[in-house]
């Protein structure tokens, strides 16, 4: 279990670097999305056929894993949606209810799955502890809610594919996923075209394309494909916890790579404790809970 542990938060500091990419690719915001996804598709299944992993021969799992996947394109549409209507900091405060939508959504949906107060009281913690870290700007509530909305559908993907990891190899649901989601983010890219009445421009520089093959390799590939493989024996709820450390990492990055070590004051340094401190703590209340009689 300590290793799974290890795993879940070297996968989390990569998803922390991915805002760090995400800045030195200049390509729009769909059109990241699109090459991101849509790349890690190709990579997916030509990993696939090396490790000759198994296929899924249920057309309704086939379909299902696809239809999850548009809800992962979604997510991420809305989330830098948020980020260009708002700014991050307030995209980032949005995305800590995260675990919170997990503690209300997984007892609901899964029924092996009760409700813990515990985890419902963390989750608050988690947002009160990441609107520390960003500054306190809820000058952009249309922003806000997109990326609440976001975490939400997060969340719901989430779930569902803690169900997958059951019947699937994971290389195979991250592979139909990736499809799906490439649906999203093409479609996202005619809309911006209509709303814009001009097509984005589609063609990365060399440096993005290097850029693009560390994002693809790392943050998308391995890195969620180690995801969905955690989801067999560790919880939404212990996943998303950790995951609120994601900011913490990604601004650590940002005072690495761009010198922003101004940025951080006293109250950054109090909401990171806080996290490390819940994120912590909780596998002991879990541990807990199992052993008191309910």
């Amino acid at each position: 279990m300590s290793r799974d542990y290890a795993k879940l938060h070297f996968v989390v500091i990569l998803w922390g670097f991915t805002a760090i990419l995400g800045g030195l690719i200049e390509l729009e915001s769909p059109v990241l999305v699109f090459y991101r996804v849509g790349l890690a598709g190709i990579i997916l299944a030509i990993l696939i056929k090396l490790i000759k992993a198994p296929g899924a021969d249920s057309k309704k799992g086939q379909m299902q894993m696809l239809a999850n996947g548009l809800l992962l394109g979604a997510h991420w549409i809305l989330f830098f949606l948020a980020v260009k209507i708002a700014n991050v900091s307030v995209c980032m405060i949005g995305m800590a209810t995260t675990s919170l939508w997990t503690a209300i959504l997984e007892p609901a949906l899964v029924k092996e799955r009760p409700f813990r107060a515990y985890e419902f009281g963390l989750g608050g913690i988690m947002i009160a502890a990441i609107a520390l870290i960003v500054g306190s700007e809820f000058n952009y509530l249309g922003g806000l809610l997109i990326a609440i909305f976001s975490a939400g559908i997060g969340t719901l993907f989430s779930i569902l594919n803690s169900r997958f990891t059951k019947k699937y190899n994971h290389y195979t649901i991250a592979l139909y996923q990736m499809i799906g989601a490439t649906l999203i983010a093409g479609a996202g890219i005619l809309m911006t075209a209509l709303w814009k009445k001009s097509m984005p421009n589609l063609m990365p520089s060399y440096q993005d394309i290097g850029w693009m093959l560390l994002l693809v390799c790392f943050c998308t590939v391995y890195a969620y494909a180690q995801y969905i493989e955690l989801l067999k024996r560790l919880s939404v709820f212990t996943i998303h916890l950790a995951y609120n450390l994601e900011p913490v990492y990604g601004m650590l990055f940002a005072a690495l790579f761009f010198s922003e070590h101004h940025l951080f004051g006293p109250l950054f340094y109090c909401g990171t404790a806080i996290i490390f401190i819940s994120v912590i703590m909780h596998p002991f209340l879990e541990h807990r809970q199992k052993r008191v009689p309910l």
